[in-house]
This record gives structure tokens, sequence and C-alpha cells, in this order.
């Protein structure tokens, strides 16, 4: 496998473990068709899946599967010529390598159906056999590894005329469900499915309200993103937590900030006592002005001593 393959299927994968609860060993429903198809390109199963999911793998046949195998058998044997009873394809692995999976099927009424066809047996174990308006997901965590009639037209001796359904694209419809399928003998692993997207976003928003403490108590209308614009990348899980708390939306350079200085760098105002001793004639806000003292002034002795010296001398002249 090439490494931006494996690269790929490795992030898919993690994305089930997170969003799905997927651990390993994983368990692996293998229809017949896929069977057929790894037979067919000499793919041994255990070794393929094991590359193509990245951990252990526990490989399954169910009941039905099992009898439609059987049928289909008994019917070649049958166009060979071949009378010989029993036995068992060279498509199906022994008992050893994939154990079979017991199933139960049950209708409206809660009554056993026993043994159905295999398109319905699969979508009943990875859907979980809901009723009435319950949430349809696999609970067991089963991978599907399946494959489509007409895929098999490429090899000769496995073309089958018979009306079909297409099981991949019914089983994309639940969530939480990896499909494996082969083409031209490489095996794929399909990227999430749009169901298993809308769940995992859906899972990711609510385990983000439930760190931030946010309830959802009002319902959403229809509608209601549309009116505002793709500023934001489309995340709609941050515009309504914001829209909730009421917070005001960012800007396209970031947060809005209110306008003005920072109060940190702003000199507090003092405050204005108020004396109750002031004349009523003084405002009480009229600051009084602050007396200075100031030294006097000393006098030159010297100097005036002087001056009357000279004034003296020159009387006595006159």
């Amino acid at each position: 496998m090439r490494a931006k393959r494996s690269k790929k299927y490795r992030k898919t994968m993690s994305q089930y473990q997170s969003a799905f609860s997927f651990r390993p060993p994983y368990q692996v429903l293998l229809s017949s068709a896929f069977l057929k198809q790894c037979h067919a390109f000499h793919m041994p199963l255990q070794k393929f899946l094991e590359n193509t999911l990245h951990d252990p793998c526990r490989l399954f046949v169910t009941q039905c599967t099992l009898d439609k195998i059987s049928k289909e058998h008994e019917k070649d044997k049958l166009r060979r010529g071949d009378k010989r009873l029993g036995g068992r394809p060279d498509y199906l692995p022994p008992p050893t390598e994939v154990p079979l999976r017991y199933c139960k099927h049950k209708d409206e009424d809660g009554n056993e159906l026993g043994v159905v066809g295999e398109e319905r047996c699969l979508l009943d174990l990875v859907s979980g056999q809901v009723k009435g308006g319950a949430e349809v997901r696999n609970k067991q965590h089963f991978v599907l590894a399946a494959a489509d009639e007409a895929d098999l037209s490429e090899k000769k001796g496995y073309q089958s005329k018979a009306p079909h359904i297409d099981l991949r694209q019914r089983v994309r419809m639940i969530p939480g469900v990896p499909i494996v399928y082969v083409k031209r003998s490489v095996m794929i692993l399909e990227e999430l499915s749009a169901a298993s997207e809308a769940k995992k976003r859906q899972t990711e928003r609510e385990t983000f309200k439930d760190s931030l403490g946010v309830t959802n108590d009002r319902k959403r209308k229809r509608g209601e993103d549309d009116e505002e614009g793709d500023e934001f990348g489309g995340n709609d899980m941050l515009k309504e937590l914001m829209r909730e708390e009421n917070v005001q939306m960012p800007t396209a350079r970031g947060l809005a900030r209110p306008k003005g200085p920072n109060p940190l760098s702003v000199k507090k105002k003092k405050k204005v006592q108020i004396n109750p001793a002031a004349p009523a004639d003084q405002p009480e806000n009229q600051k009084k002005p602050s007396r200075r003292i100031r030294g006097k002034k000393k006098k030159d002795a010297e100097g005036v001593a002087m001056a009357g010296g000279g004034g003296g001398g020159a009387s006595d002249g006159d």
C-alpha cells in the first residue's frame, strides 16, 4: 500500500474512533460478493483487511450469508453436473479463519423470521434493528466488507443475473459504518459518508457546548444563518453560541474591543472632599488657595551702613 493512501486510511479510522468509539480488534462482516472478489484476485483476507484498517480484525460471516453461499454452490454443482452432496465453495474460508456470526431477525410484531436475505441481514446488524422513531446507529461497531455484484463481471465464473440491492449505497445512510470494498485488486476504505460526517459534527457540537456550560434552551429557526455572511468560514456552531450568550460577533481583524484608552494606563481621578466647616457663600467644589511660606529677605547691613555714612560725609563737606 502506498504511503499516501495508508496515511489517509489511518486518519479515517482515527475519526471513527474519536466520533463513534471504534476500538480494535474491529469486527468485520463479510458479504458473499466480497469473498468472491477477494478469491478472484488471490487476496488473503486477514492480511489485506488488517493492512487497510491498520489494526487487528476479527472476520465474521452471518448465517444468512452462509445460507446464500450454500444455495449458490448447489446451483453451480447442478449446472456442472456434479451429483456429490455437500462440499464448500473455493472462495469460502474455513470456519477457523472466518467464524459464524449468529443473527436474529424479527418483524414489526416481534416474531423471529429465521433466515432472511443477505442484504437485509447485514443492514439489520449495522443499523441495530431499530423500531419506530428510534435513532439508527451502529451499536456493535461493525465494519462492512461488501462488493457490488456488478463488480464481479471483471472475472469470469462469478456473474449473477439476479436482481440485487446496492448494499453499500444503503449502508452509507447509516452513520458510523466503515465500508471496505475491492476495486482492481486494491482494497479500498471509503471516507466518512454524509450521514457519518453530520453525526460527527453534531457530537463535536454537543461536546463543545458541554465544555462551555451552554444549554440549548431555544430552538434554532430555519434561515437564521442565511442572513449572516460567510465571514467566519461557515462556523454555524460558533455563531449560535455567540448569539445565545449575547456576545458581539468577531470582525475580520479580531474580536471587537471597546473604544477608548486603556483603563490601566489612565491616572485615576481624585475624589473631592467636602468640608462641612466651609462658609455658605463659598462653593463646595472651589479649591482653597494654597499657602506658601516664603523666607524673609535678608537685608544687607553693610550696604545700609555705607549708604548712611556717605550721606553724612556729604553734609559735612557742605
